[in-house]
């Protein structure tokens, strides 16, 4: 199931990609190529910036719940109606790894996608 899970995010990157490069060719003016690239380069940014944070926000709560899980063991406590806490740290190690997988792809994805918007502007300024 985790392959099918990357491999329909990298369909999903792929038609990303195809979106901004159809939407940076309808352009028909220099003025037309600016204005969309810019917003383009402003969607990858806010895209880029929510994906660090997220991904931040993340570890942040596994730090966490590791402190707490520590706290929990010192005061003799194992687990509660979820189970374990090791066992639960390590689902959530697991799903933060599955997870880098996806960062990964939509880096690359949002680095394609700039540096063809780069690209068009550097066109509409230079020509």
């Amino acid at each position: 199931m985790s392959t099918l899970k990357v491999v329909w995010r990298v369909i999903i990157a792929c038609i990303y990609l195809v979106v901004v490069v159809a939407v940076l060719s309808a352009a028909k003016s220099r003025f037309e190529m600016l204005v969309l690239a810019g917003l383009v380069q402003l969607y990858i940014a806010v895209l880029h910036n929510f994906t660090i944070i997220s991904a931040a926000t993340d570890l942040n709560n596994y730090a966490g719940f590791i402190r707490f899980r520590i706290l929990a063991t010192a005061q003799g406590l194992a687990g509660n109606e979820d189970g374990s806490f090791v066992d639960q740290e390590k689902t959530l190690r697991e799903t933060l790894d599955d997870n880098a997988k996806f960062i990964v792809i939509n880096h690359v994805s949002n680095g394609l996608a700039s540096m063809y918007s780069i690209y068009k502007i550097v066109v509409a300024v230079f020509t």
